[in-house]
């Protein structure tokens, strides 16, 4: 009878260590999805061969078309969203006070929104109302401009270098999910951009 029940207990034991194991590697396994996880260092995001980002030519809310061209000289911190992303929505007031504090910076912050042509106006108002800084382009559903920059999913953020190479393809959001603060990695990789 003892042998049976140290054998049990035994294999409740190997098992509930496993499965332990299990969730700390399920964790570790989200915390590189999660595209606010803590990173070791911003230099880390950044690769050794840059890549030339895609040319676009896309209107602001007044009809000015911007090409990347235009950025060149400066850092650009782009913003993918659109209208009815929720996750995109509670990021604008995050982008808004990130604009100030760095206003002087050598960096651009540009808004792309994927909404469908029919929903610009939707779009339109919520600029207005939201008094979005920044450069706001919309690129719609219509434009190449989400698969050129191979958009997988918004809010996505990247992060070109002065000559219009891409520094970071999926950087971080303005406003970090685990705190809901600022993003602390965002601002110590906009302090590296000085």
């Amino acid at each position: 009878m003892k042998t049976k029940l140290l054998l049990l207990s035994m294999f409740f034991t190997f098992f509930s260590c496993n499965k332990s194991e299990q969730k700390i590697e399920e964790s570790t396994e989200i915390e590189k999805i999660d595209s606010v996880a803590k990173k070791e260092s911003p230099e880390s995001e950044i690769p050794k061969e840059l890549v030339k980002a895609p040319d676009f030519s896309l209107a602001d809310i007044n009809g000015k078309r911007f090409d990347l061209s235009d950025f060149k000289g400066k850092y650009v911190y782009m913003d993918i969203w659109a209208t009815w992303c929720g996750p995109c929505k509670v990021q604008i007031p995050f982008m808004k006070e990130l604009e100030k504090q760095f206003h002087e910076e050598p960096i651009h912050f540009v808004s792309v929104s994927l909404d469908k042509l029919e929903d610009k106006p939707i779009w339109e108002k919520m600029v207005r109302e939201n008094q979005m800084s920044g450069v706001q382009l919309f690129a719609g559903r219509e434009d190449n401009f989400g698969f050129d920059y191979k958009i997988e999913y918004i809010p996505t953020f990247i992060i070109l270098d002065k000559e219009g190479n891409i520094m970071i393809d999926r950087a971080p959001a303005p406003m970090d999910y685990q705190t809901g603060e600022i993003n602390k990695q965002l601002i110590d990789i906009f302090k590296m951009m000085k």
